[in-house]
C-alpha cells in the first residue's frame, strides 16, 4: 500500500508528463523576425521618343516592278514613308521588287505613286554623229576633195577664218544611246596632213569623245541635241636632247549644242603653220 504522500508524488509527476506531452503537440510558432527592408518604388518606364511605334501598328508589302528601275523607283517613294522607327523600304534589282514595312496609310500612298509612276518608258531615239576633221591651210593650193555634206560649212569657214583651203583629214560616224558615260574614237593622223617634224618618225595621235548626250525637245522646230561635254585631243611627238622624245598634248573641249541635221564647229587649234577644224553633226535614229 502506498502512502499518502507516495501517492501525491506519484499523481504530480503523471501531470507533469501529461503537460509536457501537451506542449510538445502544439505547433511551434515562427521566430520573430526583423521587419523586411522597404521595397524600392519602381521607377517610371522611360519616355518614349516620337519615333516609337508598337511593332503591331505596322503593316508589310511587296510590289512587282514591272517597267522602270526598282532603285530609282526606290528613291522617289521613300520620302512618302513615316520615318518612324521600323519603317523600312528596300529595293530588289534581281526581283524588280520594292518591298515596304510601314502603317498602312503610308503604304497606300506608296502604291498609289507606283501605280503613276510604274509604267513604259516613251521609246528615246539613238543619236548618231557624223565627225569631220579638217586641216585648213593658208596655202594657195588645189584642196582634196571633201564630203559634199560639208561645202556649206567650209564656205561659212572661208568667210570668219584666215585659212583659204580645207582638206579632210578624216570622217566617222558614230551612234549613241542618251546620257551615255561616253563614246568616242581615236587614230594616228597621216604624216603628210602636216608640215611637222616627228623624230624618229614617231605618229602623231588623235582621239575625240562625246560625253553624256541627250536629246531636248524644244517648243517649236527639231529637237536640241545636247552634248556635256565634247573633247579633242593630239598628241605631237617633240625631240627633247638627242634620244628623248616626249608627247606634246593639243586639243581643247567644250559643251555642244546643235540642232538635229545642223553642221557645227564645235572646236579648233593650230599645228604649225595649219589649222585643225572639227565639225560635228547629229541626227536621231528613231
Amino acid at each position: 500500500m502506498f502512502s499518502f504522500k507516495a501517492r501525491a508524488i506519484t499523481g504530480l509527476l503523471v501531470v507533469l508528463s501529461l503537460a509536457a506531452a501537451t506542449v510538445a503537440q502544439e505547433p511551434q510558432q515562427p521566430a520573430q523576425t526583423k521587419p523586411a527592408q522597404a521595397q524600392t518604388a519602381p521607377q517610371p518606364s522611360p519616355a518614349r521618343g516620337p519615333d516609337y511605334v508598337e511593332e503591331k501598328g505596322f503593316k508589310g508589302r511587296i510590289f512587282e516592278i514591272k517597267h522602270r528601275d526598282p532603285i530609282v523607283l526606290h528613291r522617289v517613294i521613300q520620302p512618302l514613308g513615316s520615318g518612324f522607327k521600323g519603317a523600312t523600304i528596300s529595293s530588289n534589282q534581281e526581283f524588280r521588287t520594292l518591298t515596304v514595312r510601314d502603317f498602312p496609310e503610308n503604304i497606300a500612298a506608296m502604291e498609289e505613286a507606283i501605280k503613276r509612276l510604274d509604267t513604259p518608258e516613251a521609246p528615246r531615239p539613238d543619236i548618231e554623229f557624223h565627225v569631220h576633221i579638217l586641216i585648213a591651210s593658208d596655202a594657195a593650193v588645189a584642196p582634196e576633195e571633201v564630203p559634199a555634206e560639208l561645202n556649206d560649212a567650209i564656205k561659212q569657214m572661208k568667210a570668219t577664218l584666215k585659212y583659204k583651203t580645207y582638206s579632210l583629214m578624216t570622217s566617222s560616224i558614230l551612234r549613241a544611246k542618251e546620257s551615255l558615260g561616253g563614246m568616242g574614237n581615236n587614230g594616228v593622223v597621216e604624216s603628210k596632213l602636216f608640215s611637222l617634224e616627228r623624230p624618229g618618225g614617231n605618229p602623231i595621235f588623235y582621239e575625240y569623245m562625246f560625253m553624256q548626250p541627250s536629246v531636248d525637245a524644244l517648243a517649236s522646230g527639231p529637237p536640241a541635241i545636247q552634248i556635256r561635254e565634247f573633247k579633242f585631243g593630239m598628241r605631237i611627238p617633240l625631240a627633247l636632247g638627242t634620244s628623248n622624245i616626249q608627247y606634246q598634248n593639243v586639243g581643247f573641249q567644250t559643251p555642244v549644242s546643235l540642232r538635229e541635221g545642223e553642221k557645227v564647229v564645235v572646236g579648233t587649234t593650230t599645228m604649225g603653220d595649219k589649222g585643225l577644224v572639227v565639225v560635228v553633226s547629229g541626227k536621231l535614229i528613231r
